[in-house]
């Protein structure tokens, strides 16, 4: 351009432009450029809605929200898409049969309270019913324990005398020979006589009878406490025993045996076993007619039950020193009494044996 043009410009340029106006053309041209970008930028997001309306300004992140779903209304128009995903839910139908069962079953285990009425769950149960089974054996065992407690309450205590015992025997009755014919060995059977009382127990109850001949020849037979024949058995209390023992100390033989009338007065207190303890005896009426005498007698006293086939009382012959040369104690043990044994000879120190 030639420097003649150049002034024909700026000489129109000055006739358009006033004077004062010059210094404020450049900041007029900046704040119109920035009101045109401003208006531009308006315009741009009044063009995207967002689903609630037009997208505020000057909420940043709503434009981003508004630039999300905009594509959105795109893709669900191409249901192509859609096919890829298909495939992969048949598998899932196929898993899903096995899945069901075992979440239904741990379901009935765990809400076992909450499903009972419902008779779905019922087949499954017998599950459960495996661990029932091992409670079974422990009431299985638990009453083996209890037949020998029953046992052992339901029998009676024992008696005996030096080692001659009887079983279930609550009523004892001890028939004992204050002869002359004891003066060797009364005070050893005395002896084993409070020993015999003393390991009563409280539930069994006793008796002594003692027998013999009068110088007079009148037989007789008392027990403690008989007065007219009003005695009666004694408890195995401890103040018995102790009373019973002083009582012992005191017995002295005299006169001959009267073995009848002491049988006769021990079975009046119906006893269940009767101790006769007697040595060497010397009746006044010798012979074998009144061994067979006292026999009879003591069937009437003591006879066989037609039911049970027993007799009611047990009666063991213990004779001391020598053997009965009559038989007659032989021949008392194998009728009245319960078996071998009913009949012992003892020796006086086999008496006085502490283990007895």
């Amino acid at each position: 351009m030639s420097k003649h043009q150049r002034k024909t410009k700026a000489v129109a340029a000055a006739g358009v432009f006033p004077a004062w106006l010059k210094p404020l053309a450049a900041p007029l041209v900046i704040s119109a450029a920035i009101h045109v970008t401003v208006i531009t930028t308006f315009l741009a997001m009044d063009v995207f809605p967002g689903e609630g309306g037009p997208v505020a300004a000057h909420v940043t992140d709503d434009v981003s929200t508004s630039i999300q779903l905009a594509p959105t209304a795109p893709p669900v128009v191409p249901e192509p898409v859609a096919e890829p995903p298909q495939p992969p839910e048949e598998p899932m139908v196929a898993e899903t049969p096995p899945e069901v069962e075992p979440v239904r079953a741990a379901e009935i285990v765990e809400q076992e309270g909450a499903f009972e009425a419902m008779p779905a769950p019922t087949p499954k149960r017998p599950v459960i019913s495996v661990p029932k089974s091992a409670p079974a054996p422990v009431v299985v065992s638990k009453p083996a324990p209890s037949p020998p407690e029953i046992a052992s309450k339901s029998e009676a205590p024992m008696a005996g005398f030096a080692g001659v015992n009887v079983r279930k025997a609550t009523r004892i009755v001890y028939a004992v020979d204050v002869s002359g014919a004891m003066a060797a060995c009364l005070d050893s059977v005395l002896l084993e006589l409070r020993r015999s009382i003393g390991r009563l127990d409280s539930e069994q109850r006793f008796q002594i009878v003692f027998f013999r001949q009068e110088l007079n020849g009148e037989q007789r037979a008392v027990a403690i406490d008989d007065y007219g024949g009003k005695a009666s058995l004694l408890g195995a209390s401890v103040e018995n025993k102790r009373r019973v023992d002083q009582l012992l100390r005191s017995a002295r033989p005299l006169g001959r045996s009267a073995p009848l009338a002491g049988l006769k007065r021990s079975l009046e207190f119906a006893p269940d076993v009767v101790f006769l303890l007697t040595s060497n005896i010397r009746r006044s009426d010798q012979g074998a007619g009144a061994d067979a005498k006292i026999l009879r007698a003591l069937d009437d006293l003591n006879p066989i039950s037609r039911v049970s086939g027993r007799r009611p009382v047990v009666i063991k012959t213990l004779q001391f020193v020598e053997d009965d040369p009559t038989g007659l104690m032989q021949a008392i043990a194998a009728a009245h009494g319960d078996g071998p044994g009913s009949y012992v000879q003892l020796k006086v120190s086999e008496i006085e044996r502490p283990d007895r």
